[in-house]
């Protein structure tokens, strides 16, 4: 069993003098981060379209091995726009004719409940981006019945576990799984800020505790590939979870593979590298 762990998004300001040293560009960051982490989810593709053009410049920045997982455009997961596809699969067909592309992600809104024509899109995106690994993230907890995954697993999709707080029509926190990709994404477990604070949402620290109850739920699973995806970005907590989550893993589960970052951590002999 190999495990993936990463950040969602890699490319903020209030990293810097942490996960990055003090003055470190935008266009410098995702160099430094591939010296930690060996793949990183992109969200920023879910308010802006990607090009082509735009994740072959990402993707040259990053060493053989490298990985990204792109979030859908909101136009597809939240809008359900066809005519935004062709463009959307023609830009991921970059990352992937590199083998730089681990997956997809589609994290629908908790306004879309499960209804028929819901489905019905998922059923689209699945045909239309077939060939392409696709997770769906659900977040209204009429999704939660087993029914679903198999329903999903026909059709080649897979389902998103999530660290989420305890919460009235939420999609539950826990370990699900659709098929032999396992893949987590750690939000926030902050009740009293999950509706009312969309920033404060994901200012949040995980516990070692609250760690280690994912990696026994990982032990126990039959899985043959783990994605562990932080999205607490706030104040760096992402990427600090993520470096803790790795040394855990090491202690509490060393029977697992944790793939290493590919490339080496920038020197701090390379910062005027930064400045050029």
């Amino acid at each position: 069993m190999k495990v993936w762990v990463g950040t969602s998004g890699y490319s903020y300001s209030d990293w810097l003098g942490g996960l990055y040293p003090a003055g470190t560009r935008p266009g410098r960051m995702l160099r430094h981060y591939c010296g930690h982490f060996p793949l990183v989810e992109l969200n920023f593709t879910f308010y802006h379209p990607p090009t082509a053009e735009v994740l072959a410049r990402m993707a040259e920045q990053t060493p053989e091995g490298f990985q990204f997982l792109v979030k859908l455009p909101r136009t597809l997961s939240h809008e359900e726009e066809p005519k935004d596809l062709p463009g959307f699969r023609q830009a991921v067909s970059e990352l992937s004719r590199r083998n730089q592309l681990l997956g997809l992600l589609c994290q629908l809104p908790q306004a879309t409940h499960d209804t028929p024509r819901h489905r019905g899109w998922l059923q689209t995106l699945a045909s239309e981006l077939t060939g392409y690994p696709m997770a769906v993230e659900f977040r209204h907890h009429t999704w939660f019945h087993p029914e679903v995954a198999p329903w999903l697993r026909e059709r080649g999709l897979s389902l998103v576990s999530v660290d989420v707080p305890d919460l009235p029509g939420l999609y539950p926190r826990g370990l699900v799984q659709s098929s032999p990709t396992i893949y987590v994404r750690f939000h926030s477990r902050q009740a009293e800020k999950w509706y009312d604070d969309e920033k404060g949402r994901y200012d949040y620290s995980f516990n070692d505790e609250a760690l280690g109850e994912w990696i026994e739920a990982i032990r126990r699973s039959e899985s043959d590939k783990v994605l562990l995806l932080f999205n607490n970005c706030k104040r760096g907590q992402a990427a600090v979870n993520a470096q803790r989550m790795r040394e855990l893993l090491a202690h509490m589960a060393p029977e697992l593979k944790v793939v290493a970052p590919f490339a080496a951590p920038v020197q701090v002999s390379e910062q005027r590298l930064l400045f050029d």
